[in-house]
């Protein structure tokens, strides 16, 4: 959409919006939309989502440009900062296909994410990171970058890449699971089916993220017990 219409649409949410506001927003670089051969802003709805979580965190947590730049880094690395969980959620809601974001040259992967090269295949060995081709070699999804970054994290508690194969093949069988209740509301092939689908999912997403915390906790309460 153009710039006028991100505006419009922001509009309905935040009022006090205007396109000054959203070009101060690119000139802080805190958003840069696509530009269109004659130099036009063209924005997404990654774009949308961005601003209008950045108009939220202003408006809700009150914090500066400077602050929020270090916020939005986070959560481009796959990493949302816990008092952000809720603002972030609601303004990323899940949506297929999960890809379409900017993808990362494996090879240049370590500089951007900050993760060391054998690290990452190990992950790849592992099936944890499964990178798609690309026209000069393997790349990472957004996906593939946030589940990297939490791996990462678990090496603090001795936990390496060979123990979280189970997640893997947990998440597998999930998926086949939830395409086996989405699939015939994708096959109508309908803007409102697609709608459907995507407000579904997340709340599928969202329930049975709830039941394995609360199955885990049940667990970890009988072996501790014992």
């Amino acid at each position: 959409m153009t710039i006028g219409q991100l505006v419009e649409t922001l509009s309905k949410t935040h009022p006090d919006v205007t396109i000054s506001k959203v070009r101060f927003l690119e000139e802080e670089g805190l958003v840069n939309p696509e530009r269109t051969a004659g130099g036009y802003r063209k924005f997404g709805t990654a774009d949308v989502a961005r601003i209008e979580l950045i108009l939220r965190l202003q408006k809700e947590h009150f914090l500066p440009l400077a602050v929020i730049r270090e916020k939005l880094r986070d959560i481009e690395k796959g990493k949302v900062p816990p008092e952000l969980r809720p603002v972030a959620t609601k303004v990323e809601a899940v949506a297929l296909p999960f890809e379409d974001a900017e993808r990362i040259p494996l090879d240049k992967a370590p500089t951007a994410l900050g993760l060391p090269l054998s690290f990452l295949k190990e992950l790849i060995e592992y099936g944890l990171v499964a990178p798609m081709g690309g026209e000069g070699g393997e790349e990472l999804t957004h996906s593939d970058v946030a589940v990297a970054h939490a791996c990462w994290d678990l090496r603090r508690y001795g936990i390496e890449p060979r123990h979280l194969r189970m997640y893997e093949s947990l998440a597998s069988r999930e998926a086949a699971l939830f395409s086996q209740i989405l699939m015939p509301t994708l096959r109508q092939r309908t803007p409102e089916a697609r709608t459907k689908l995507d407000e579904t999912l997340s709340e599928l997403l969202d329930t049975t993220g709830d039941l394995k915390r609360h199955l885990l906790e049940r667990a970890l309460a009988r072996t501790f017990d014992e």
